[in-house]
C-alpha cells in the first residue's frame, strides 16, 4: 500500500523546511535582477512567484488529501528546483524555449512549465494511487511501454549533438528517455518484489561469488539488455550508464548481495572498454576528461572554461548575477544552460553552494 490517508494530515516538518526555501527563491530573483540591471530595480518576479505558488499549492493539497508520505522530498526538490530557476533566469532567455498556449516562452518560463507538469503528475500519483498493485502487477505492461518509447525515439527521433534523444511533437520537443527512467524503475522494482526471495535463497555459489539463479534472473536481465542495446543504438551512452547504475543499485537493495555489485562492476569495466574501442565519440570524451588542456580551443574548450569558472567561484562564489556568463556577447561556456549548469551554480554560489546542491540531491537518493 502507498500509505494510510485521513482527510487532513498536517505536514509540519515539510512546511517548516519548505517555507524558507520558497521565501529565498523570490529573494534570489531580486538579487539577480538588481545585479544584472546594475541598479536597484526589482525587475520581473512573475516566474519566482509562480514557482512559490506551485510548491505551496502542492504542499496544501498533500495536507488536504491526508497524504502521509516522506516530508523531506518536496522541500529537497523545491530547493534544487529553486536554485535552478534562479540560475536559468539570469542566463540569456533565448538559449532555449518553447511555444505553449499561443505564447513564446523563454528558458526559465519553459522550465517552470515543466515543473508544473511534474508537480501535477506527482500529486496525481500521491493522492490518486492508493495501492501500488497497479505498478507491481502490470510490470510487464510498463516494460512494454518503455520499449515502445525507445522504439519511437529510434524511428522518429532526431539527433542533437550526435545523440538521437528528441521527438518533435509540434509545439514542443520531448525526450522519451526521461519517461523511460521512471518506467524502468517501476518494472525492476515490481520484478524484484516478486522474485526477491527466490533470487536470494536459490543463488548459486562459485567460490566467494553468489550468482543469482538464471531462471528467475533471466527475464529481467533480457529486458534490461534490450533496453541497453536500443539506448546504445541511439548513441546515448550517458543514459545507458545511468540505467546500468539504477539496475545495479536496485538489485543490491533487493538482495543485499555484495557479490552482485562486484559482478556488475566487472561488467561495467568490460563494457566501458568495448565502448571506448567501438565508439569514436566515447574515445574523444574520455581523452578530453583525462586532459582537457590538450586541446583547449577545440574539443576541450567547454571543460577548460568550466574549470576556470569553478576557480573564479572559490569558496563563497562571485555572487548571484556576478558570474562571467558572457564575454563579448558570447557565452563563456557554450552549453552552460544544459551540460554545465552546475558550473554556473558553483561560480556564483561557490563551493558552499555547490555542496548544498549536492546535499539536496543526496536527500533524494536516500529518502526517495
Amino acid at each position: 500500500m502507498i500509505g494510510p490517508r485521513s482527510r487532513i494530515a498536517w505536514r509540519g516538518a515539510e512546511f517548516r523546511l519548505l517555507l524558507p526555501i520558497l521565501l529565498l527563491v523570490p529573494f534570489g530573483f531580486l538579487i539577480t535582477n538588481v545585479a544584472l540591471a546594475g541598479a536597484p530595480e526589482v525587475g520581473d518576479l512573475t516566474l519566482a512567484l509562480g514557482y512559490v505558488a506551485l510548491f505551496a499549492g502542492a504542499h496544501l493539497l498533500l495536507v488536504a488529501f491526508g497524504h502521509r508520505g516522506d516530508q523531506l522530498i518536496l522541500p529537497a526538490v523545491g530547493a534544487m528546483g529553486g536554485i535552478g530557476m534562479i540560475m536559468l533566469n539570469r542566463l540569456p532567455q533565448d538559449l532555449a524555449g518553447t511555444s505553449a498556449f499561443g505564447l513564446e516562452l523563454g528558458m526559465a518560463a519553459t522550465q517552470l512549465l515543466w515543473f508544473g507538469v511534474g508537480i501535477i503528475a506527482m500529486l496525481a500519483i500521491a493522492v490518486g494511487l492508493r495501492d501500488d498493485g497497479i505498478l507491481r502487477h502490470y510490470k510487464y505492461s510498463w516494460a512494454a511501454i518503455g520499449i515502445a518509447l525507445l522504439t519511437a525515439t529510434l524511428v522518429f527521433g532526431y539527433e542533437v549533438n550526435g545523440a538521437r534523444l528528441w521527438i518533435d511533437l509540434g509545439p514542443v520537443s520531448v525526450q522519451p528517455g526521461e519517461l523511460l527512467k521512471i518506467v524502468l524503475v517501476i518494472f525492476i522494482a515490481g520484478y524484484l518484489a516478486e522474485t526477491r526471495t527466490l533470487l536470494t535463497s536459490a543463488s548459486v555459489r562459485i567460490g566467494f561469488l553468489s550468482i543469482p539463479p538464471l531462471p528467475y534472473f533471466l527475464p529481467m536481465l533480457a529486458l534490461f539488455g534490450v533496453v541497453m542495446l536500443i539506448v546504445v543504438r541511439l548513441n546515448d551512452l550517458g543514459t545507458a550508464l545511468l540505467f546500468f547504475g539504477i539496475f545495479l543499485t536496485m538489485l543490491f537493495v533487493a538482495t543485499g548481495r555484495r557479490s552482485h555489485v562486484l559482478i556488475g562492476l566487472v561488467l561495467f569495466v568490460a563494457g566501458s572498454f568495448v565502448a571506448y574501442r567501438l565508439f569514436g565519440h566515447v574515445q574523444s570524451r574520455v581523452d578530453i576528461w583525462l586532459d582537457p588542456f590538450a586541446d583547449p580551443l577545440g574539443a576541450g574548450f567547454q571543460p577548460v572554461r568550466a574549470l576556470y569558472a569553478l576557480g573564479r567561484g572559490g569558496i563563497f562564489g562571485e555572487g548571484l548575477g556576478q558570474g562571467l556568463v558572457t564575454l563579448g556577447g558570447n557565452l563563456t561556456i557554450p552549453y552552460v544552460h544544459t551540460d554545465f549548469i552546475f558550473t554556473a551554480v558553483a561560480e556564483e554560489l561557490g563551493l558552499l553552494g555547490a555542496f548544498a546542491l549536492l546535499g539536496f540531491a543526496m536527500v533524494l537518493v536516500f529518502r526517495g
